[in-house]
C-alpha cells in the first residue's frame, strides 16, 4: 500500500467515525457515557470491545450502526476521560480485525471503588 493510499484510508476512517458519532441518538449517547463512567472507574486498561460488552451487559440497545461503538470510544478521548496507549489483539469474539486500540482510563479509581 502506498503512502497516499494509507493517508486516504486514514482520512476515510476519520470521516466515517465522525459521521457515525453525529448520527447517534442523544439519549443513546447519554446512556453510553453513563455506562462508560462506571466502566472507566474500574478498568485502567481496555479495548473498545470490552467497553461495548459492558454496555450491552447493562442493557444498552444496539446503536443505529455498529460503527457507533468505535466512534464513542474515540469520543471518550476528546472528553479527556481516556488516552490511547497502543495497539493490541482484540479480547472479544465479535471483533473481526487483527489489532485494536488499547486505551487507558484517566478516571480509574481501582476495582474496589464503586462509581
Amino acid at each position: 500500500m502506498t503512502q497516499e493510499e494509507l493517508f486516504d484510508r486514514e482520512e476515510f476512517i476519520k470521516t466515517e467515525i465522525t459521521r457515525s458519532y453525529v448520527a447517534a441518538d442523544d439519549d443513546w449517547k447519554k446512556m453510553y457515557y453513563d455506562n462508560a463512567l462506571k466502566f472507566l472507574n474500574k478498568n485502567k486498561f481496555f479495548d473498545g470491545g470490552q467497553l461495548c460488552a459492558f454496555c450491552r451487559e447493562q442493557g444498552m440497545p444496539e446503536p443505529h450502526h455498529h460503527n457507533v461503538w468505535g466512534a464513542m470510544v474515540v469520543s471518550l478521548r476528546k472528553r479527556g476521560w481516556t488516552e490511547k496507549v497502543g495497539m493490541m489483539v482484540p479480547t472479544t469474539m465479535h471483533t473481526h480485525i487483527n489489532y485494536v486500540c488499547q486505551w487507558k482510563s484517566k478516571i480509574y479509581k481501582g476495582k474496589n471503588n464503586e462509581a
